[in-house]
């Protein structure tokens, strides 16, 4: 669902962007007639845009929707660090702050999310701190886990598992920083996309089984 989400996050873009300024400048190169054309045209986003752009967001609700359960998996992690902590203690700490990032990560979400919809009664500047801070907590674990990444990188006996999870955190790393700020940190729609595309590869290769 990401993978699709955030394709179609590019493909809008440059329907939106690239589609006619590509004509005219093909145009212009064999045929001589846009020579004195204005370069830059205020142009509609055109119907097919318009439509893929919706799927996209009702894609991404769906993510988020399908997110809300999270917490008690979040709690089984946090358990697990306790019962069964790694060998290694700087392994067996990053483990259980990641923990705890993840135990406010998706409570803050979930409240954010349901506020979206009107589910909870919480103003709109609530709600923004919410997303904000919820996107805070998931960068955490993501900056922890490139860190558990860099130290475990001997242990893995599938080095192409190593690349994509390590591949996958560092296209998430700008993501949350962009979301964690309130006027984010200049990444366009586009570049989201592209991030988003890469994680969602490398989240596909990581759930088939090493072989």
């Amino acid at each position: 669902m990401m993978l699709i989400q955030y394709t179609l996050d590019i493909v809008t873009h440059h329907l939106d962007h690239n589609t006619f300024e590509r004509l005219r400048v093909i145009l212009a190169s064999h045929f001589h007639v846009l020579t004195s054309f204005p370069s830059k045209v205020p142009i509609s986003p055109s119907l097919l845009s318009t439509r893929l752009k919706t799927l996209s967001a009702k894609i991404s609700d769906a993510r988020i929707l399908l997110r809300l359960h999270g917490i008690f998996s979040a709690y089984q992690f946090l358990i697990s660090t306790y019962t069964s902590p790694s060998s290694n203690p700087t392994i067996a700490k990053i483990a259980k702050i990641q923990a705890y990032s993840n135990l406010l990560y998706f409570p803050l979400e979930n409240a954010a999310y349901l506020a979206s919809h009107s589910i909870l009664p919480i103003d709109k500047k609530t709600e923004t701190a919410l997303w904000l801070w919820s996107c805070r907590f998931w960068g955490a674990y993501v900056v922890l886990d490139i860190l558990r990444l860099h130290k475990q990188r001997d242990e893995y006996t599938d080095k192409r598992k190593w690349w994509a999870e390590m591949i996958q955190n560092l296209a998430y790393a700008p993501l949350t920083i962009h979301w964690s700020l309130e006027k984010g940190l200049g990444l366009r729609d586009v570049d989201v996309g592209y991030l988003g595309v890469v994680a969602g590869i490398a989240s596909i290769y990581l759930g088939f089984p090493s072989s």
